[in-house]
């Protein structure tokens, strides 16, 4: 009785003109299912040509409509899917060439191991611990006190998880970079 009720309102929705995905989302079915009903009852191609109806006028009103009201309330007003409003918004995605993902990737990377080694230096304590500089953080370092336990280099490693960077971080003193030049040739002791 159920499974009928359902599928009577399945076939009551496509005729309305519904789209599978508004269907699913209504009767909590999957599409695949409100498929295998339409084409048993011959309504699979109902609303697809909906996007042909719409004149150009009316193309331009619905882009400006859109501007200002969400994209169902458009879809309400001109009488076509959300899809249909998708198709003829202005703001459609733009695909990027090749060197132009490259430059996005790498500023996005270049920004992640700038985050990370600030998040680094706070968790050190922010100064180095030799002469309490603090003004530039590409000036910052880190030291491992003890060679034999060093896992990776941090700076070089900076794209890593932060929990690894933290362990590894465990191991090190912040020192700013002449300091650290003086630490490897001897001048000072930590």
């Amino acid at each position: 009785m159920v499974m009928s009720s359902k599928k009577e309102n399945v076939i009551i929705l496509r005729k309305e003109g519904k789209s599978f995905n508004e269907i699913s989302k209504l009767l909590n079915c999957s599409k695949s299912y409100i498929s295998s009903i339409c084409k048993e009852n011959k309504l699979s191609d109902i609303g697809l040509d909906n996007s042909n109806k719409l004149t150009d006028e009316e193309i331009n009103e619905l882009k400006e409509y859109y501007k200002t009201h969400t994209k169902e309330e458009t879809s309400i007003k001109f009488g076509v899917s959300t899809t249909t409003v998708n198709k003829y918004k202005e703001n459609k995605r733009v695909k990027l060439t090749d060197e132009e993902i490259k430059n996005k990737n790498y500023k996005h990377l270049k920004a992640f191991r700038k985050k990370n080694k600030e998040r680094a230096i706070e968790y050190k304590g922010g100064k180095c611990v030799v002469c309490a500089y603090n003004r530039s953080v590409t000036a910052m370092e880190f030291h491992h006190l003890d060679p034999t336990q060093k896992d990776f280099g941090i700076s070089s490693n900076s794209n890593r998880a932060w929990e690894k960077i933290r362990i590894e971080l465990d191991k090190c003193v912040l020192v700013c970079s002449n300091c650290h030049r003086e630490i490897h040739e001897g001048i000072i002791k930590i």
